[in-house]
């Protein structure tokens, strides 16, 4: 049904476009004007992030704390597009286990965060931060104007925090890297300190960082550490990016001065992995600056890890992107997935096609970090480095089951009589005390001949340590303290629940009951290959991984998925906004906004919240589909 009220045209014809309809791109803020003038607006923004922060088990007191900070060919390529980009060789960022601070970096003004960015650090538990920077005499012109009274600092942070709040991620990089007056530098210190008071009120959780640049003078000079020159800032917000060029005297004076105030791990000591005059310089070597960070315990501020994608070959940027992350894992502890539901396809972000449950939807590449699903927060670090035989564990995006990648878990046996295990996740999750769901959906690469199953290990209330094996078929001598789970039918009414197979995708349900009293906790997950008679390397892909409590499954299947169906047709040349309701919206990965136009059935697109923009005028019926937790399409809602 068309929307063709003379209200909206008569609002459009009246006021200005872009404040009034979802721009299709996320943007910085580039003038003090910009900034000063910036409000919310009334309409559907879907550059607002709708992902909570996931929760994920927090560094213990004394683990130092790991900050990546997203400098990228001037920032807002085509990760700016809501709603993606057809892009073959795209940047993309999955290595979210190693991190606790994303900042997005550019030299604009106020740079915003696009939302894909924030969807992706939201739904892996990482907070994501955007940058507020002045540079050299433009810079120091805006600069003042912000501290020019505590009046303008004080209207300029709250404009930061409204634009934080409003676009839902976590806080703020201050770069100020120009010379500022000596009568204006106590108004500096007070907007760092009023910017981060106000967003605390405002956000609980969030943060905001100083970059080691002006001294308290006023003077634009670099320390490569924390001292009595630039510790005026470090008081007054949460941390400390420092400069690139340090040594060992000066980390261990920052460590000592930090240490004093009860702060030692809000020291971020960077890295630039451009290596523009840091230790190792930089690159593959990046791992000898982290090492020398990581032997007085401090936390480290990795700057552009993009030099992977901007110098060493696009086209094996998967390959390379894991050789650069493999070599600082020993020094970058893993952080642990601690609540369900979990839920996997194991999608990056992007892809070569787009499939669905084994079918290709879309062929084509395609680029929309809001897509990304949850990544496996183990890698090929947990492997003896080995050449040829040892095991992998790599994403495949020739051929996925959902989205655009899946899991190739590959090797070779090391004997005949022990399986081969692939570790994906370490986790710390408290089993509800109702039945769950666990289900996985593999494909056996061609020649090879085993068996597939799930492993995992959990810590009853009393400490006892047990392993719990999900399989097809029973274990022929499991071991005392093994339980063994098949295929059952509790699940067969459950959406997309029953055991199926697609394209070669097989998909197996297990339903576990927690129901007795004793807390039981799952310390990590495993796939394991097993065979007698296996000979050459062996291969499985997994299409999808999931635990979820039964009773949220069942709940979707007795909801209408999608209602109040609506199209708007925003201006006579332009573009038509799509927009829905799902009552089920916490369960829902995204939605696929289909044509139906002419008997026929096109992907339009893909959406991470209830709203799609068409690019031109659309004419016809759509219909829209969610799909939930990754891998559980719901049924299609048609509107003509």
């Amino acid at each position: 049904m068309y929307w063709l009220a003379s209200a909206v045209n008569t609002i459009f014809a009246s006021q200005d476009w872009n404040r009034l309809i979802f721009d299709m791109e996320c943007l910085p803020l580039k003038t003090f004007e910009e900034l000063d003038s910036w409000s919310s607006g009334d309409l559907i923004d879907c550059r607002v992030s709708t992902v909570p922060l996931a929760d994920r088990k927090g560094r213990p007191k004394g683990i130092p704390k790991t900050l990546v900070c997203h400098d990228m060919c001037g920032g807002y390529l085509t990760d700016r597009f809501v709603q993606g980009a057809e892009d073959p060789l795209p940047f993309g960022f999955y290595h979210w286990q190693y991190i606790d601070l994303f900042i997005y970096f550019s030299h604009h003004f106020v740079t915003i965060p696009p939302v894909t960015w924030i969807n992706a650090a939201h739904k892996h538990g990482v907070k994501c931060y955007g940058t507020f920077i002045t540079e050299w005499d433009e810079g120091k012109v805006r600069c003042h104007k912000v501290i020019e009274s505590e009046e303008s600092l004080k209207k300029a942070a709250d404009k930061l925090v409204e634009i934080t709040k409003y676009y839902q991620f976590d806080g703020w990089l201050i770069n100020i890297e120009n010379v500022v007056d000596g009568d204006k530098v106590e108004n500096l210190r007070k907007f760092v300190e009023y910017l981060t008071s106000q967003i605390h009120q405002a956000i609980p959780g969030s943060e905001v960082i100083w970059y080691d640049s002006v001294l308290n003078t006023g003077q634009l000079k670099w320390q490569d550490e924390l001292n009595d020159k630039n510790c005026m800032f470090f008081d007054a917000c949460d941390g400390i990016f420092l400069n690139y060029n340090w040594n060992d005297g000066k980390l261990q004076n920052s460590l000592e001065l930090a240490g004093n105030k009860g702060r030692d791990m809000d020291v971020y000591v960077g890295i630039d992995v451009f290596g523009r005059g840091c230790l190792g310089g930089g690159g593959y070597n990046t791992v000898e600056a982290l090492a020398a960070i990581r032997k007085f315990n401090m936390s480290a501020a990795i700057f552009a890890p993009g030099w992977v994608w901007e110098t060493q070959g696009k086209e094996s940027f998967i390959e390379n992107e894991n050789r650069f992350w493999h070599l600082l894992d020993s020094y970058l502890p893993s952080t642990e997935i601690i609540s369900l539901p979990l839920s996997t396809t194991f999608c990056q972000g992007f892809g070569k096609k787009y499939n669905l449950l084994g079918d290709v939807v879309h062929e084509g590449s395609w680029y929309n970090l809001s897509l990304q699903e949850r990544q496996p927060t183990c890698t090929n670090a947990q492997f003896p480095v080995v050449p040829e035989d040892q095991p992998s564990i790599m994403p495949c995006t020739e051929d996925p089951f959902s989205g655009g990648a899946c899991l190739e878990l590959s090797g070779n046996f090391p004997r005949v009589d022990q399986p081969l295990l692939f570790r994906l996740f370490d986790t710390s999750i408290t089993l509800p005390h109702e039945d769950v769901i666990v289900s996985y959906t593999c494909k056996m690469v061609d020649n090879t001949n085993c068996d597939l199953f799930l492993k995992l290990e959990v810590q009853a209330e009393d400490g006892s340590n047990q392993v719990w094996i999900l399989r097809e078929k029973e274990i022929s001598k499991p071991q005392p303290n093994m339980t063994v789970y098949t295929p059952t039918e509790m699940v067969k009414d459950l959406p997309n629940a029953t055991v199926s197979t697609t394209n070669g995708w097989a998909t197996w349900n297990y339903c576990i009951n927690c129901t007795a009293e004793v807390d039981v906790h799952v310390k990590s997950i495993s796939f394991g290959l097993e065979s007698t008679n296996a000979k050459g390397r062996q291969s499985v892909k997994i299409g999808q991984l999931q635990m979820i409590p039964k009773k949220d499954l069942e709940s979707l299947a007795t909801r209408d998925y999608v209602e109040e169906v609506k199209i708007e047709e925003l201006s006579e040349e332009g573009r038509c906004r799509i927009t829905w309701q799902c009552p089920s919206e916490a369960a829902v990965s995204y939605y696929n906004v289909y044509s139906t136009a002419n008997g026929s059935k096109t992907l339009l697109g893909r959406s991470k919240t209830n709203c799609f923009y068409t690019e031109t005028r659309y004419k016809g019926s759509v219909s829209i589909q969610p799909v939930f937790y990754s891998t559980i399409p719901g049924k299609t809602t048609v509107v003509k």
